[in-house]
């Protein structure tokens, strides 16, 4: 077929085959599915360990979110946000920030978004949607933190949603020449003498984090402890750092706010040795470590 030239035009330009594949594929950066392998999977075993059904619900649910978020990747920033994971993943807000903990420990969420801005992204979740992404014209890459400037997250026992309605308040500038003034830990809801009595179940502790939730769930107790009961509940803790294998590493070492509020303190232990270190053990009764079988690549 011939091309008429129009003196001073340029030539109509024809497309590449490349460039027409491209402009028929999606450019959208969601996900409608991702692959639910059924093979055993470390990640699973820890879950359902610590959590049991609330652990392997919230794993799951979180993926399906990923799926459904613009890039791919969550932000927990916002009181708004972090109220709706909770209430999509069905957990309380304490029962979350410990898994999200334990799985950034695993490095199965990115440690250094969750950890700095609050922000869940999971590499191996993409590496499972190449085909899906390998059919667009582009997929999405792990957001820089430079992205949310402004965030310093201290997991001070501030949770997700105190932490957006600080945001809102205004900040006293100082005036020129005056110090910054330092910032204040929040006042206990405690008495003082549950405080004391407090202070000295977290000074045996091995988990200081998240001090502001502990206080909370302390609080929650009844009857209230006395010093009799505190000595039990010290002494609770002393036997799970002996005999409970999740105190043997820190990462899976529950919180102080969670393990009050499961009644740690009245676990018994009288009835056997020191439990194992943790290890999955396969079919055979044999601790060899994890056989990856179809789950998430990358685990």
């Amino acid at each position: 077929m011939a091309i008429m030239v129009v003196p001073g035009r340029h030539p109509p330009r024809t497309s590449t085959v490349k460039e027409v594949i491209l402009m028929g594929r999606n450019n959208k950066q969601t996900a409608d599915y991702f692959p639910h392998y059924i093979g055993s999977s470390r990640t699973k075993f820890i879950l359902e360990q610590r959590w049991h059904n609330d652990g392997y619900a919230f794993w799951f649910k979180l993926l399906e979110l990923l799926c459904a978020a613009d890039g791919q990747y969550y932000d927990c920033w916002t009181k708004i946000n972090w109220d709706y994971l909770i209430a999509v993943t069905g957990v309380s807000s304490e029962t979350a920030e410990e898994i999200l903990n334990t799985l950034a420990g695993m490095d199965k969420v990115d440690k250094e978004l969750w950890e700095t801005c609050r922000v869940i992204w999971i590499e191996s979740l993409m590496a499972n949607l190449k085909s899906l992404y390998d059919k667009r014209t582009s997929a999405p890459e792990r957001p820089p933190v430079t992205l949310f400037p402004g965030r310093k997250w201290d997991n001070l026992g501030i949770t997700g949603s105190e932490i957006a309605e600080n945001e809102e308040k205004e900040p006293e500038t100082p005036k020129t020449g005056e110090e910054k003034p330092k910032r204040a830990r929040k006042p206990s809801s405690l008495s003082a003498a549950q405080l004391a009595l407090f202070e000295k179940f977290y000074a045996a502790y091995p988990k200081k984090v998240d001090r502001g939730t502990a206080e909370k769930a302390w609080a929650k107790i009844s009857p209230p402890p006395d010093e009799e009961m505190t000595e039990r509940i010290v002494e609770a803790v002393r036997l799970s750092i002996k005999f409970d294998s999740r105190f043997r590493e820190r990462q899976y070492t529950p919180a102080p706010a969670s393990w009050l509020n499961a009644k740690g303190y009245m676990n018994d232990f009288s009835q056997g040795g020191e439990r194992n270190n943790g290890d999955a053990r396969n079919d055979n009764g044999t601790s060899d470590g994890f056989t990856p079988s179809g789950g998430f690549r990358g685990r």
